[in-house]
């Protein structure tokens, strides 16, 4: 009996599904399925894709992420993925880390940067006036360290993805309803306003700033009924005002305006917070601690939300462990033991 070839064995895990079927579920074309099947070897990470979609029970239309595979599908997935490399002829196959940063190829992402108010984009100068002749464009942007973090990392992530990055009133329905991250909180983004009220259910609101000099904070409730506070830490004195300690908020949920999209929230108190929230899951010496803490503690859940300490050294942004329990201010869902000792706040 002839070796089976990786083509055969690609066109065995189709079966009945047609070529266009499976191209669609993996945002990929007919003419490239063809070519896989005909003798082509597909990248290694293509195959990852193959073992993900035919580790589901029940294959749909769509590519699951990681996270989203129960964990009998886990397990299927990776004796699938092992068998597709060998016959491909990897000599290592590592591990591939759920990441909630991954998104299903093909699919459409787009980015909600918080805007900066023309009161305080008239301080840059003529920088920021469109008619100047050094005009800055990305001055509107609130968080913009954040946003630079976050562009790259999601652009090497997810090179097949098309990326839109816009503040509210720049984008269209369509942008809506992709893969939606909102960079900053209710002061300056609409849409983070916006889709907190569509998430009534997760008891983090952020507290709107009564003036743009107010510290402001977030309200976090518990299962026993119990709402506190948390803001940030400022030391003021002669000199001015220093932030030493800012809190920021991660939230994952389904897209209100695409249920099988996803929505994902990064944001601090101030820009700084909203820095090191996002430097949670980018930074190379952190983020994959943070991403396997994510999976750990929250899977299967669509919607989590942590809420966190970003301290400041020495005028630098530390990146929040999250698997270090002080630097977790709330965590929602709450864990069982969390609910069964009633246990107190940060």
């Amino acid at each position: 009996m002839p070796a089976v070839t990786l083509a055969d064995r690609l066109r065995e895990l189709r079966g009945s599904l047609t070529q266009r079927q499976l191209g669609r579920a993996l945002g990929v074309s007919v003419p490239l399925i063809s070519s896989w099947e005909h003798g082509v070897v597909p990248p290694p990470e293509r195959l990852d894709d193959y073992a993900r979609y035919f580790a589901l029970a029940e294959p749909g239309s769509t590519l699951p992420t990681p996270e989203q595979l129960s964990p009998d599908e886990r397990q299927t997935y990776d004796v699938l993925r092992r068998g597709l490399h060998r016959l491909r002829g990897s000599s290592e196959i590592e591990p591939e880390l759920p990441h909630p940063l991954r998104f299903p190829p093909g699919q459409a992402i787009t980015i909600v940067p918080s805007e900066l108010p023309s009161h305080v984009r008239d301080q840059f100068g003529d920088v920021s006036k469109p008619q100047g002749p050094d005009y800055v464009d990305a001055y509107k942007y609130a968080d913009l360290d954040a946003l630079i973090e976050l562009l790259s990392f999601i652009r090497g992530m997810n090179p097949t993805n098309p990326t839109t990055v816009g503040v509210p009133s720049e984008l269209s329905t369509d942008d809506l309803t992709a893969h939606l991250i909102a960079l900053g909180g209710v002061d300056f983004n609409e849409v983070t306003e916006a889709t907190l009220t569509d998430l009534s259910h997760v008891p983090v609101k952020q507290l709107r700033r009564a003036t743009f000099q107010d510290t402001g904070s977030f309200s976090v409730g518990y299962a026993d009924g119990r709402r506190v506070e948390l803001a940030p830490k400022l030391r003021r004195d002669q000199r001015g005002t220093t932030l030493r300690e800012d809190v920021a908020h991660y939230l994952r949920a389904p897209n209100p305006y695409n249920r099988e999209r996803t929505l994902t929230f990064f944001n601090g108190m101030y820009s700084r917070g909203s820095y090191g929230i996002v430097r949670a899951l980018t930074d190379p010496k952190i983020q994959e601690r943070n991403a396997a803490y994510v999976d750990r503690r929250f899977h299967g859940a669509d919607t989590y939300s942590i809420v966190c300490r970003v301290k400041i050294v020495a005028n630098e942004v530390v990146v929040p462990d999250w698997t270090v329990d002080d630097i977790r201010l709330h965590e929602w869902p709450e864990a069982e033991h969390d609910r069964s000792s009633g246990a107190a706040a940060h």
